[in-house]
């Protein structure tokens, strides 16, 4: 079926450009006021209020000093900028006897703070005045473990100067809760989860939110008001049990979680800058991999691994090695990730014939998957190109990202004016956590958008200045793998072994076709 591009998208853009809005809410609501009330009620559990912040412009010696005066200070709150200067940040948190009526005896807390200038600021992490943590895109710091009632902790948060204004983005507390008892984040999660995906499930679509609704109104939320801890963890097992009845209709769709890094070669810092973060990304990488024998790693660019075959030999063979096991996946076919506007059209076939043969001779590995998510714009001959060179998919997703003209497909035929065709799927970004509520979002995104899709690709890591995937990552996806969590079926996965699938499950020959 050929569709074209302005039949399509005047009867779908607007549906689209709501879907990616509710898509990226933290807070998800549903067509239930119950179910809302008690998510709210488990929302509230999840993490203590950090929003005020002592702070101060320009740099100081030891801001982070426990003894420190700071009552001059001008108190701001998050969503606030300041200064290319270095810049301080403090506040103290004492922890509540309970929070909204839960003991948070025993339970771990985690902090991050956020702010960006045009991209990651170093920043520096003091606790009680002791040095925690230093350098860009921080995973979160452990605050307190175990937690008890009335324990008191100064934060103090340096940013360095930056070339752009800062913006404070905001500061989480976030409570992770013992295997002991009953998570309420989990079961929040759940809650949202189901509801999210419940509207696109057909025939099945009323008896999930009715399973949903159970599930809530099983929640006591009078015994934590109350304060009693045994009712209340009572009533979360309830509910979770509930939730289990219509776990088999959420799994009707399987996600892949594919770990990558997106690198920019040079944005906001030179290429041999680059050379370092390719290093750092991969390594941490590869480290992972040992720790985490279900974790697979996508990464495209011939030129990021030519920087480690010359300047890093042993993490090149280690990289080798993955390679050989199936668990680190080369991508692109490309020498880098270029633009897709500007350069010819022998410029973009000489990216594939050196890359593809970079890849054919270092690794033995014959690259299918195209891949540019980050690329601003696609030329209509990128098919005809890809194709005679040996691709047959397509991986992008920067077209989510217009507000005027949307690209109402998700998987699909990309065709070039020769009637080339490539298989082309977008997932929702590329920089994302494994976090069930933004995956089942995506998830209703595709079944509205390509009604049947049986599996998804979620791309999930930190990138534009590498990292890759985290261990705060990998331990939520093995979370959400296990067998008793009420959600999509979850698995790792490689970008091909999603490909390989979705031919496998669906007929994609009669798949939509987009021929522009």
């Amino acid at each position: 079926m050929i569709r074209t591009a302005r039949h399509v998208l005047l009867s779908l853009a607007t549906f689209v450009v709501a879907l990616h809005v509710a898509a990226q809410s933290q807070q998800p609501k549903t067509v239930n006021p119950a179910v809302d009330a008690v998510a709210s009620q488990l929302r509230a559990l999840t993490h203590l209020t950090a929003d005020e912040w002592r702070y101060h412009a320009g740099d100081l010696p030891h801001g982070e000093d426990v003894g420190l005066d700071d009552s001059s200070w001008t108190v701001v709150k998050s969503r606030s900028q300041a200064p290319e200067d270095a810049v301080w940040y403090r506040r103290w948190i004492v922890v509540p006897p309970t929070l909204n009526g839960y003991d948070l005896t025993g339970t771990k807390l985690w902090f991050r703070f956020s702010a960006s200038a045009n991209g990651p600021i170093p920043e520096i992490v003091y606790f009680n005045g002791r040095r925690v943590a230093m350098g860009e895109d921080l995973e979160p710091i452990i605050l307190l473990d175990p937690v008890k009632p009335g324990d008191r902790v100064l934060i103090a948060v340096k940013l360095l100067q930056t070339v752009d204004k800062k913006h404070f983005e905001d500061a989480v507390i976030r409570v992770e809760f013992p295997s002991t008892r009953p998570s309420p984040l989990d079961l929040l999660q759940e809650i949202e989860s189901a509801s999210a995906l419940a509207p696109s499930l057909g025939t099945k679509s009323q008896l999930v939110a009715e399973g949903v609704e159970r599930a809530a109104k099983a929640v006591d939320l009078g015994a934590l008001g109350e304060a009693k801890q045994q009712a209340f963890d009572a009533s979360l097992e309830k509910a979770h049990a509930l939730l289990l009845e219509v776990k088999p209709d959420l799994q009707g769709t399987s996600v892949r979680l594919t770990g990558n890094a997106h690198i920019d070669a040079a944005w906001l810092w030179p290429w041999t800058e680059t050379v370092d973060v390719v290093r750092h990304t991969f390594a941490t990488a590869l480290q992972l991999m040992h720790e985490y024998p279900q974790y697979t790693y996508t990464q495209s660019a011939a030129a990021y691994n030519q920087w480690m075959y010359e300047n890093y030999p042993s993490l090149h063979q280690q990289i080798v090695d993955r390679v050989k096991d199936g668990r680190w996946e080369m991508v692109g076919g490309m020498w880098v990730e270029p633009d897709l506007n500007m350069p010819d059209g022998e410029s973009l076939v000489r990216q594939l014939l050196i890359g593809k043969c970079y890849f054919k001779e270092k690794f033995g590995v014959d690259v299918r998957i195209g891949w540019n998510p980050d690329s601003f714009g696609y030329n209509w001959q990128l098919p005809q190109i890809y194709k005679k060179s040996g691709i047959d998919y397509f991986v992008t997703q920067k077209m989510a990202w217009n507000d005027t003209n949307q690209l109402p497909l998700k998987l699909f035929w990309w065709q070039s004016p020769d009637g080339s065709r490539v298989l082309t799927y977008f997932p929702h970004d590329y920089v994302n956590d494994i976090e069930p509520v933004r995956i089942v979002s995506d998830v209703a995104i595709a079944r509205q958008l390509n009604p049947g899709t049986p599996v998804m690709m979620h791309l999930y890591g930190v990138g534009d200045h590498g990292g890759g995937p985290t261990r705060s990552m990998l331990d939520s996806g093995l979370h959400w793998t296990s067998p008793d969590r009420v959600a999509p079926q979850m698995k790792f996965s490689t970008a091909q072994d999603f490909f390989s699938e979705i031919e496998t499950k669906l007929d994609t020959q009669h798949a939509p076709t987009w021929n522009y």
